[in-house]
């Protein structure tokens, strides 16, 4: 896919701006990509969320050699950190409750 022949679905639009408010500074992006590097490597793909995304950094003059893997990490860890909690908390919840950091360790949300 090449961001410059398509449109992004309005969808994906709206889940890539909400990711950019989450993951807001280079701390935080880094921080996920190195949790999912140790624990959801096999969760990351290309697809319409990663390259919108990636195009959102290069639009934001976040520019990195690596952007596209950049940026299947942080798509990957927001929608699993969607759906394991632990004490009744996402993960995603408590990342951003806790700017950007995760108060319990990775294998205990479930």
């Amino acid at each position: 896919m090449n961001t410059k022949n398509f449109v992004t679905p309005p969808h994906v639009q709206t889940e890539v701006q909400k990711m950019n408010r989450i993951f807001d500074t280079p701390a935080k992006r880094a921080y996920v990509a190195d949790k999912v590097r140790l624990n959801l490597s096999d969760k990351t793909k290309r697809d319409f969320y990663s390259e919108s995304l990636a195009e959102s950094f290069k639009l934001q003059g976040l520019n990195n050699t690596n952007q596209d893997e950049y940026a299947q990490k942080i798509v990957a860890f927001y929608f699993y950190a969607q759906q394991v909690y632990y004490n009744g908390k996402s993960m995603l919840d408590d990342f951003i409750v806790n700017n950007g950091k995760l108060t319990h360790y990775f294998s205990t949300y479930r």
